[in-house]
């Protein structure tokens, strides 16, 4: 696989739910989401699925697909579209291509289609306040942190803060300009689905 793999992203399909097992029962992939399972069944992930399938709603979700790899390997999602809030951005990289900028490309390819296919007027995201790789990942596509909720997250070990991070349709594109030109490049389309 090159050094940088060629990310895309697409709508969710039933035969994913192996792979969302996978993700979901990974601890290494789950230690920094927002909320926690204790576990997670193929039952559960056959659920998800069908919820990620489904796009009569405010959310959409997408499987994050590169090249080599012949399931998906995490997921995006845009959580409250179609409202006068900003929707949040949501993302788990679940197998082992955390640290190639997987995260980094899938998250800009749906940031765009926030801003350019469903008019979002900005993106945000919560963020555990250890989680120092999604913040520098949201960092370098021109999100600003934009305040702290102490104590907000329950863990077996106590609390955390929650850090909350935004962008503007702007900050974005001048900070992921060259990204989404090389995304281009690879053919990889910003608005369609697959």
């Amino acid at each position: 696989m090159n050094e940088r793999p060629e990310v895309s992203l697409r709508p969710f399909e039933p035969r994913d739910a192996a792979a969302v097992y996978r993700w979901f029962n990974n601890p290494e992939a789950t230690r920094t989401l927002m909320e926690q399972r204790d576990g997670f069944s193929l039952e559960e992930a056959e659920a998800w699925v069908r919820r990620a399938m489904d796009d009569s709603g405010e959310d959409r979700k997408y499987a994050i697909v590169v090249e080599g790899y012949g399931e998906p390997v995490g997921f995006t999602a845009l959580y409250g579209l179609f409202r006068q809030t900003a929707p949040e951005l949501g993302a788990l990289i679940g197998d082992d291509v955390r640290g190639k900028g997987v995260g980094r490309r899938a998250e800009a390819l749906t940031i765009a289609r926030a801003f350019g296919e469903f008019g979002a007027h900005r993106v945000y995201g919560r963020i555990p306040a250890r989680n120092e790789v999604a913040k520098k990942t949201v960092a370098g596509l021109g999100w600003k942190h934009e305040g702290t909720m102490r104590g907000h997250l329950r863990r077996p070990d106590g609390v955390d803060d929650c850090e909350v991070w935004g962008v503007l349709p702007d900050e974005f594109r001048a900070a992921a300009a060259d990204l989404l030109l090389e995304c281009r490049a690879e053919g990889t389309s910003i608005s369609d689905s697959s």
